[in-house]
């Protein structure tokens, strides 16, 4: 595979160039996202393979249920710019597929708004932040964590939570999980939700707030749907014995990724309402047939978000003007490429915050929203506290040369 490695090989300039390339809801619907996210692996295994033949320094994966993006920092020795077709390559999609493709300034504009929700489906979620931290975790555990890359790290997210603050958009908004609560719970009081991932417990944390009871969890381990099912006081079911005999419910949602329908029709005769935010779609295509089932997907989801949108376009607006001047500075800071000790901080915090939002998707998913914040606050403040260790140390090793 040669992904136009040979038209890559040079770039004149003196400083690294940068490349976003992907699509989103605001171009495609969520469901035809599926036709790059489905992709996601082997996107992965194409910036491997650029970064092995040195046609690239670094790259970021970025993908949800909504937005599949790759920012790539190109080779500044290459002599040539990329060829046209080199982003429809690497996401493996066709020549009608939208995508949006932008370079330095711009894509860093892009990358910050998108960091602090303004291009997100649920305008201002704060789930994105977190999505975008795993990203970083996950490139550098490739080994795809470039110097620059790095150095954007420690400036954007720092910057992103400044922002999200100064926007007024810290005030736990409403996301794509709120959403499809409120959706179901409007089917009665015998609700389910299936997937115990990071989306499924905001949907069932959500359900709690709005007073719902003895929800049934439902996970291909049923450990990981006993955990969960302890925390808010449901029952517990395993995906298995769920297709094999569904108890009866009223409404259920489907949070969970699997490449193939989960819910049959003869699965669904008898539900009232089904919402389905996994991506791809776990729905079988004969149950949007079944007379006084209502089912809501992604598509239905992302109308109804883009409809709140416009009623907040002056703080997006806002939001946007102040992402512009950001983005130009970060993006000066990062053509330069001199190490600032300023940041030493964010970097540290946003490294621990990173491991911390990991955990709590794994080991200590069944910590209740109080609890992870208090968590944060005390992680936050040892960070900052061993950082400025370090700038001493650092400081006090250049005054001995």
């Amino acid at each position: 595979m040669t992904l136009g490695i040979d038209a890559m090989r040079g770039i004149a300039a003196v400083m690294s160039r940068f490349l976003l390339a992907g699509s989103d809801h605001e171009l495609v619907p969520p469901s035809r996202l599926t036709e790059i996210s489905s992709q996601s692996a082997r996107i992965q295994t194409r910036l491997l393979e650029l970064r092995k033949h040195d046609a690239i320094h670094g790259a970021l994966l970025l993908s949800t249920c909504n937005r599949v993006e790759v920012l790539v920092e190109l080779d500044a020795r290459l002599d040539a710019e990329p060829d046209a077709g080199f982003a429809r390559e690497l996401l493996g999609c066709g020549s009608s597929f939208p995508i949006r493709e932008l370079e330095d300034a711009d894509a860093i504009e892009h990358f910050l708004g998108v960091a602090i929700g303004l291009h997100s489906m649920v305008f201002g979620e704060e789930q994105i932040l977190g999505q975008v931290r795993r990203a970083y975790k996950s490139a550098e555990e490739h080994g795809l964590l470039s110097r620059r890359l790095q150095m954007l790290r420690s400036r954007l997210l720092s910057t992103a939570s400044e922002v999200r603050k100064e926007a007024g958009l810290d005030h736990r908004p409403r996301s794509v999980a709120a959403m499809a609560a409120d959706e179901v719970m409007t089917a009665g009081p015998r609700l389910a939700v299936v997937g115990a991932g990071a989306t499924g417990r905001l949907v069932l944390e959500v359900m709690q707030r709005r007073g719902v009871r003895d929800p049934l969890v439902v996970n291909r381990t049923l450990a990981a749907a006993e955990a969960l099912a302890e925390h808010f006081d449901g029952r517990a079911m395993s995906l298995r014995d769920f297709t094999t005999a569904r108890p009866a419910l009223d409404g259920v949602v489907f949070a969970v990724h699997s490449d193939r329908p989960l819910l049959t029709r003869e699965l669904a005769l008898g539900l009232k309402t089904v919402v389905d935010i996994s991506q791809p779609s776990v729905v079988e295509r004969e149950v949007f047939g079944i007379s006084g089932l209502r089912v809501i997907t992604l598509d239905e989801l992302s109308a109804v978000a883009a409809r709140a949108i416009a009623s907040q376009s002056a703080t997006k607006a806002a939001g946007i003007t102040l992402v512009s001047g950001l983005a130009r500075q970060l993006w000066t800071e990062l053509e330069a490429g001199r190490p600032n000790l300023g940041r030493v901080v964010d970097l540290h915090v946003e490294g621990a915050m990173a491991e911390l939002d990991s955990a709590f998707d794994r080991e200590l998913r069944h910590l209740p929203a109080s609890d992870r914040d208090a968590l944060r606050n005390v992680v936050m403040r040892t960070a900052r506290r061993n950082a400025h260790f370090h700038i001493q140390d650092i400081r006090q090793l250049a005054g001995t040369r």
